[in-house]
């Protein structure tokens, strides 16, 4: 594995065997995980909201037919 810096980027270095970029600063990958704890935070919400209103249409669905009977 031969790394280089990035150019203008030195918070990146580049792998010339295989093309892989690397993030070499702390402050940029403890942000990116944050960032990612904060989307994958979001998405978990936004399934909750979506499992709660399934649920509310089969309870309403549920108490449409017993009404019906």
């Amino acid at each position: 594995m031969k790394l280089v810096n990035v150019a203008e980027r030195p918070d990146l270095m580049k792998d010339l065997d295989t093309g892989s970029i690397f993030v070499v600063d702390d402050t940029e990958k403890k942000r990116y995980k944050e960032q990612r704890a904060r989307f994958e935070k979001q998405k978990e919400l936004k399934d909750d909201v979506d499992q709660l209103k399934n649920d509310i249409d089969d309870i309403k669905s549920m108490l449409t037919t017993l009404i019906n009977k």
